[in-house]
């Protein structure tokens, strides 16, 4: 079987069953690991990095406040009302990291995909400036979204307790407890629908630039009737995913074996070369998952042109339009007998 070379629009957009689209994702990663490994390199992993080693500094910090209380506890000496770790600049700074690295990675991987697919020569690369341009015209856009999708799931998640509480109340009163008990399973549904349809989201406003409320309605017009499917892909990449990572985990946290002692409060000091070793452990960490989440994040991105495919027909229109028009010509190459050429 021939592989594509995810060098036009027309390798992106086009209509894929379930497996073809697994495979269409570990065949992008094979073609494009190195371009693509190469702008994470550059954009991502600094931050990654300092992200790594801020979570590192802020778990041994929160050891050694856990330390300290399980002593007090054990001595009766009186705690503290409010542990210094929740005041800590570290916290926050961490955080502000996660959400930084959170947001760049999505504007690099999503970007990097929509830069490829955008592109008609087969030949043009996408190079780290292209990918850092994106970054910098899109950042504060994405610095929204991701707000407003926080807020907008804290509000529902508000509305669903209030609706549970009316639902509770009148329903049972009137029908019955399993006619509310009913309702509120409808709600966790319909959040659930939401989510799966709300996982295109970041994808078809980086590539649509259809706004906030564009790309959510837009999000729910491309899943309707293919619902499953993407609720099964990302299952499915997930659960496979997860698996290696969490083998790859389990060898490396045997390596933090040592680590556990400062959890039952027997060891609240913390030498210099702990330190280091449990940063350089944290950081490790972090790293590992980097590498696994792109790759549910591009199996999303071939959902998503499978979607459009599906309803616009874009990709089909590329190749309406392609009729007529001068085939490249092709280099003279010295004779391969393994190439079985295109047939």
């Amino acid at each position: 079987m021939r592989h594509l070379a995810f060098t036009k629009p027309t390798d992106f957009l086009r209509e894929r069953d379930f497996s073809q689209k697994i495979e269409a994702t570990f065949d992008f990663i094979r073609v494009h690991a190195t371009p693509l490994g190469r702008v994470l390199a550059t954009l991502v992993l600094p931050l990654a990095l300092v992200t790594g080693i801020g979570v590192g500094l802020l778990q041994g910090q929160m050891l050694s406040t856990f330390g300290d209380m399980t002593r007090q506890a054990r001595l009766g000496l009186p705690r503290d009302i409010l542990p210094p770790i929740f005041t800590s600049p570290s916290l926050w700074i961490t955080m502000l990291g996660g959400l930084l690295l959170f947001v760049i990675l999505h504007l690099v991987v999503y970007g990097y995909v929509v830069l490829r697919a955008s592109k008609t020569d087969s030949d043009a690369p996408v190079t780290p400036a292209e990918v850092w341009a994106l970054v910098k015209s899109r950042f504060l856009g994405m610095v929204g979204s991701f707000i407003g999708l926080g807020v907008l799931f804290i509000v529902g998640m508000m509305a669903v307790g209030l609706l549970i509480g009316l639902f509770s109340v009148a329903l049972a009163a009137v029908a019955g407890a399993w006619v509310g008990i009913v309702a509120v399973l409808a709600i966790y549904l319909f959040m659930i629908y939401a989510m799966v349809a709300l996982s295109l989201y970041f994808v078809v406003w980086l590539r649509e630039e259809r706004g906030f409320f564009g790309s959510i309605r837009r999000c729910f017009q491309l899943v309707w009737g293919k619902w499953w499917s993407t609720f099964g892909l990302i299952m499915v990449m997930f659960l496979m995913l997860w698996l290696i990572m969490v083998l790859v985990l389990v060898v490396l946290s045997t390596a933090g074996l040592p680590f556990t002692d400062l959890m039952s409060g027997r060891s609240t000091d913390l030498s210099p070369l702990v330190r280091v070793l449990f940063i350089v452990y944290s950081a490790i960490q972090t790293l590992i998952s980097l590498v696994f989440y792109p790759l549910i994040m591009i199996a999303i991105s071939f959902q998503y042109f499978n979607l459009v495919e599906r309803r616009d027909g874009e990709g089909t229109r590329l190749l309406v339009d392609s009729i007529g028009q001068t085939a490249p010509t092709a280099a003279p190459q010295a004779l391969r007998p393994d190439d079985e050429g295109e047939y």
